[in-house]
This record gives C-alpha cells, structure tokens and sequence, in this order.
C-alpha cells in the first residue's frame, strides 16, 4: 500500500498486539445500564453525525455535521459554536446540497483522512452539485476536500470527485463513511437507490423495484452495498486486492458487502473491529446486522429477498440454502418504530456500565422506548434491553426526530436529533457517577426523612435555574425551573421513596451542573 496508510499499519500492528493481552471474555458486554443521562450541547438544523476536529488523542472540539450541507465547529473549552463553519456547502454557502424539509437527501457523512493533521484533507458524502456547478442534482458525491493551514476550515477550492453514485430516484442513500481501523481503508454505505413500494404487509410489496432483482441484489451496481476502496485523497482510489469481487467479472470490484436496502448508520467497534448495520426497512422490519472483523467480505444481507428475519420476495423460500446473513437483532413497525439508526458499541471510560454494550435508536418512535442496548452474551448470541436516555426537559415529541450519534477519539458518545446534539454523560444508577467532593451538592438534613423538608444552599452568590432528581434506576423523578426561586432552596420530600437519589443542579451562566446525592428514609 502507498505510504500515507504508513502510521495505519503500525495501528494494525499495535491493535493485534494489545487485542492478544485481552481475554475473549472481556470483550463481552456485561449487563446494559437502566437510564444514561445526556448533556445537551447545542442547537443544529438536522445533524447527523458527530466528528471529533482532529486526530489528536484528547481532542474536545468537535465537527458537527448537519444534512443541510453546514459543517459547525464546536469548541470545547467555549461550549460555543465558532463564527465561522468548518464546511458550508447548504443554501447559505456553497448551495450545493440536494436538501429539503423530510427530505432524505442532503449531506450524509463526513470523515478526516487518517493522515489529516499531515495533509489536510478530508471527505464528505452528499446529494447535490459538484463545487463547479456541474452534476445530477440528485446523484450522490463522494468528494475530497482541503483545508487551510490550521486545518480548522475547509479550502473549497481544492477539491476532486472520488466517487459518484447515480441514484434512480430520491431516498435510500445510506452515506455514511468510515476508515476500517485494522485495514485503513475506507468503508462507504449506500442505499438501494429509493423508490418505496406499496406499503402492504407481509412481503412483496414493490421495495427496491430497480431490474429483476432489485440493486441490492444486483452486483453489477454499487447500490445496496457496503463498499471498500483505498482513497489517496485528491487522486484516484485503488481497489484493495482483497475484496471479494475482484476476480469476478459479474461484479463491481468497489463492493465488500451486499443486499442492504438502506444502511445508513453503521459503525466499527473500535477495539474489535467489528461492524454493526442499521438497516432500515420497508414495511414490516427494522434490523441490526453484524459483521466480524475476520470477515473476508462478500457477505450478502438478504434485502429484497429478506426483511429483517421475514421473507419480503419471494414471500417463501427465500433463503433455501442458508447463505443469507440473519441479524442479530430485528423489530417489527410498533409503537411508531419507522427507520432504525444505527449507533455505536459503547467503549469509552466515563459510563463503565454501558462498556461493551450497542446502543442505537430509531428515527420515530415516540413512546415507551426510544433507544435500545443490545448485550453480546458468551455463545455470541445479542439480547437487547430498553435504554432510557434522559436529556434535560425530554426530548420534544415529533419535533425531535433522531438522526444519528458520534463517537470521539476517546469512544465516548453523541447523539443527534433533530433539533439539539447531546452527549452520553453517566449512568445516574452508578456509584461511580462524576461527583467532585469539591463541587458535590450539600443537603440539610440528609438523609432525610420522607414528608419532611430538605434545605439546598449553594450559598448566597450563586443562582441556579434548573435541578433535576433520578432515582437510583435512573428514572426521572422531577425536572423544574427556578429562575423565580431564591436561595436557600428548599422542597419536601413527600411522596419519594424511600432510596438514593442524584440531584444536578444548574448555576447561571454555567454549562455543566453540580451533582450531589440525597439519601430519604423512611422513619
């Protein structure tokens, strides 16, 4: 391989060298939390994903990708958005983005080059023009981008087409890009190229009518398939030798994986290389697929034939040889469930109970659950547990569709909705949640008996607008405003349970609470 995947191949060599001190037990994911509470961070127009700025181990500030073609910086140490935007290609600046309200098409993805810090270069994936004002409006670009000399916004003038994917119709774009992180080489979804059928249950409905078999079928078409190629950023890609097609004439030598009707989240894990796919379905079935990291590709995921664990066409025998791959976890269009986000197998350090464990959402779903963990159990099967994500005041009903989550460079994890992009801060059931002493929250008395008063006094200088309470399950118990209120800040305990509870409190004009621990008794 050229050079620039150089410090790659050391990663290669590094990570087999670590994975050989692991037990294959600890690899496993133990049991998954109840509740994660999240951080909201800032307001965006659709994001869809999460990038961290840079390569740099112990890097905050974060790109923010948005479907409407604005990239946001996030600094860090500010809380704040950055005047000027990373990469601007929406109506506001390049105008370059097929994008509209419910409109599944926009920018999808974007990734720095592994070498970024190097040669500043990095990719996106959109629907739109190209950056001259050539190109199908619909069709989905592959692009390569520079950036100025502190690699905190884009050169648009340096730039070059990687790859174009024609799409049929609008929707089913898949877009989202990753470099493997034991080969280096870089992964890319595609949908099937759009086009629903006619939304009758059971099978056969018309999804995915592009020929006879449909694009996710068909190897003559990059549609439906996960993809690898090996990028050199403002030249052509190479085919790596070893994927799978490369030596069959029937098949387009870019594809790795195949029969995926609309992957649109998926994700590595970043200790064991494994890949996880969310793939969203048509009628009856949403899934999640994994593919081993000692996979040598070509594995077909079933789309039309399949849906979720479902024949769709032909509605019998659609697997007669057992060749198809089976999720490893499927659910049907309930409780408002439409479109499945793929997420990320948790291996941060700052909620040690989600270690190990997928978590992922769906776009809809407003209900009972939102968000789902899925737990590898020691004869590799996956079970899968409710997670109730708590964010500050709820998520706001049909208003807050989810998008997508990130990961930075130190696994820990964001979440994108429609409106806001929050990040996964703690487990408020964990003895081990982030409690300074010197910033711990004091209580008069505690603990406290239940139908007495309890006294919060942060002192006469300090204001707070906002506390919140969750029991030891993580449960929300009270969210409330005190902008009128006035210290010391005093409330009764009636009607609480008997137990431990966590309380954050919000001082004005600060971005992170303080937490302290409450103890009610019964007496």
């Amino acid at each position: 391989m050229p050079s620039t995947h150089a410090p790659l191949l050391i990663q290669k060599f590094f990570f087999f060298a670590c994975l050989c001190l692991i037990s294959a037990s600890s690899l496993l994911s133990q049991s998954a939390p109840e509740a994660i509470v999240g951080e909201r961070l800032i307001g965006a127009e659709w994001p869809v994903s999460v990038r961290p700025a840079s390569h740099a181990e112990g890097e905050s500030n974060l790109l923010i990708v948005c479907h409407s073609g604005l990239v946001m910086w996030y600094d860090e140490s500010t809380g704040t958005v950055r005047d000027e935007p990373f990469l601007d290609l929406s109506a506001a600046g390049l105008n370059l983005v097929d994008y509209g309200i419910m409109s599944e098409q926009g920018l999808n993805d974007l990734i720095l080059d592994p070498n970024f810090e190097e040669n500043g270069l990095f990719y996106v994936i959109y629907n739109g023009y190209r950056p001259d004002g050539t190109g199908t409006f619909i069709d989905e670009r592959l692009l390569c981008f520079g950036t100025n000399a502190d690699r905190t916004e884009a050169d648009t003038t340096t730039w070059y087409e990687v790859l174009e994917l024609v799409q049929p119709a609008r929707g089913h774009n898949g877009g989202q890009l990753h470099f493997g992180p034991l080969d280096g080489y870089l992964y890319i979804s595609t949908g099937d190229g759009g086009g629903t059928g006619t939304g009758e249950t059971g099978g056969a409905s018309g999804g995915d009518d592009h020929g006879a078999i449909g694009n996710g079928q068909d190897l003559q078409t990059l549609l439906g398939k996960l993809l690898r190629i090996e990028v050199n950023g403002l030249e052509p890609y190479i085919i790596p030798e070893g994927n799978p097609f490369v030596s069959n004439p029937d098949a387009l030598d870019e594809i790795w994986a195949y029969g995926f009707r609309n992957p649109w989240r998926w994700s590595f894990d970043r200790l064991t290389g494994d890949k996880f796919i969310g793939d969203v379905g048509e009628v009856d079935w949403e899934e999640v697929s994994m593919e081993r990291a000692d996979s040598e590709g070509g594995l077909n995921y079933g789309w039309r034939l399949m849906e979720g664990p479902m024949c769709y066409e032909p509605i019998e025998d659609c697997d007669p040889d057992g060749t198809l791959e089976q999720p490893i976890f499927s659910y049907p269009h309930e409780n408002g469930w439409c479109s499945v986000i793929g997420g990320y197998r948790y291996r941060g350090q700052n909620i040690p109970t989600l270690y190990g464990n997928y978590v992922f959402t769906d776009a809809c779903g407003f209900y009972d659950v939102k968000f789902w963990t899925l737990t590898e159990q020691a004869d590799g099967t996956w079970t899968e547990k409710p997670l109730d994500i708590q964010v500050p005041g709820g998520f706001v009903p049909w208003e807050e569709t989810r998008f997508g989550f990130g990961e930075n460079n130190e696994g820990e994890l964001y979440l994108c909705t429609q409106q806001f992009v929050y990040r996964l801060k703690y487990d408020p059931a964990d003895g081990s949640s982030p409690i300074a002493p010197n910033e711990a929250l004091h209580f008069t008395p505690n603990p406290v008996s239940i139908g007495s008063d309890v006294t919060l006094d942060v002192g006469s200088e300090s204001i707070l607008n906002r506390m919140r309470i969750a029991d030891s399950s993580g449960r929300l118990v009270h969210d409330v405003n005190l902008e009128t209120a006035s210290a010391p800040y005093v409330w009764n305990t009636s009607g609480m349970q008997p137990g431990t509870y966590i309380i954050e409190a919000w001082v004005l004009n600060e971005p992170e609470p303080i937490r302290g621990k409450l103890s009610v008794v019964r007496i």
